[in-house]
């Protein structure tokens, strides 16, 4: 109290010329019209403005409860486009019930490396949030990579931008399969190895997802070739490619989980036996 009192008699002056200012505007207010109409506009305008900067510190806090609305919206959408993507590839198979075993865990990108021949990426999510080894990771317009190692609350992913991983995929228009495989040097810039020359390949045609590795389903869009050329010696097609989305520039990722993986594995391991 005493501090409240020291400071009104430092800043006399200062108080008491705003509480003269207060009693003269609220004289004039009542005693005349023109300037009655004045002060009202003013406090419109002025009130307009407190209320448009209270509602915009309102909205902003509330943004991060529309953002996780969003992020769960988003994550049952890419379950669906995720199953119509096969479907619409088989359209005959419509009527028909089929298996789909993958979902996707959204996760958002704290590290991403572009520099190196062999780059990685770490995610906020880990084995606590349902992530294990051997996960695909996809973006909205592609794929990002595969979970190579897991902690409690993060795991690192090997990129797409990595000269060691080789993606299945396959030329939507002609069928055709081949591997998807960074060329080091661009990030958007691909190649696609091991399509035979008997394969109908056309220019700017869509690459998708072969559906033949147990990390991604199949049917994802990737990109489209940019040019391509027939090498009769060795019988296949040497493709250049182009991504739809930067890896480099991916802030917001889904892991795709698949639930028949321990199953494939097992299978895998009987046939090499």
């Amino acid at each position: 109290m005493r501090r409240i009192i020291e400071a009104l008699v430092q800043f006399r002056n200062p108080v008491l010329y705003f509480v003269l200012l207060v009693l003269s505007l609220l004289f004039l207010n009542g005693r005349s019209h023109f300037h009655q109409y004045y002060l009202e506009k003013y406090s419109l305008y002025f009130s307009q403005s407190f209320y448009n900067i209270s509602s915009d510190i309102v909205n902003y806090f509330r943004l991060k409860k529309i953002n996780v609305k969003l992020i769960k919206e988003n994550k049952i959408l890419k379950d669906f486009q995720l199953k119509s993507n096969s479907i619409s590839l088989y359209p005959n198979a419509i009527k028909a019930k089929r298996r789909f075993s993958f979902k996707v865990i959204d996760a958002n990108v704290i590290k991403n490396s572009y520099l190196n021949q062999r780059n990685y990426l770490i995610i906020d999510k880990g084995h606590e949030d349902g992530i294990t080894s051997e996960m695909g990771v996809i973006s909205d317009q592609g794929i990002i990579g595969v979970v190579k190692s897991v902690s409690k609350n993060y795991s690192s992913v090997i990129s797409i931008l990595n000269q060691d991983l080789k993606i299945n995929v396959r030329l939507k228009n002609s069928s055709a399969f081949g591997s998807l495989s960074w060329k080091g040097t661009n990030p958007n810039d691909f190649q696609i190895d091991d399509v035979v020359i008997s394969s109908s390949v056309i220019k700017e045609d869509t690459i998708i997802t072969g559906g033949m590795s147990s990390f991604f389903p199949l049917g994802i869009p990737l990109g489209k070739i940019s040019n391509y050329e027939a090498n009769t010696k060795s019988g296949y097609y040497k493709i250049n490619a182009s991504l739809f989305e930067d890896p480099s520039q991916v802030y917001y990722v889904y892991v795709v989980e698949n639930f028949d993986i321990e199953e494939i594995k097992k299978i895998k391991k009987d046939i090499l036996k």
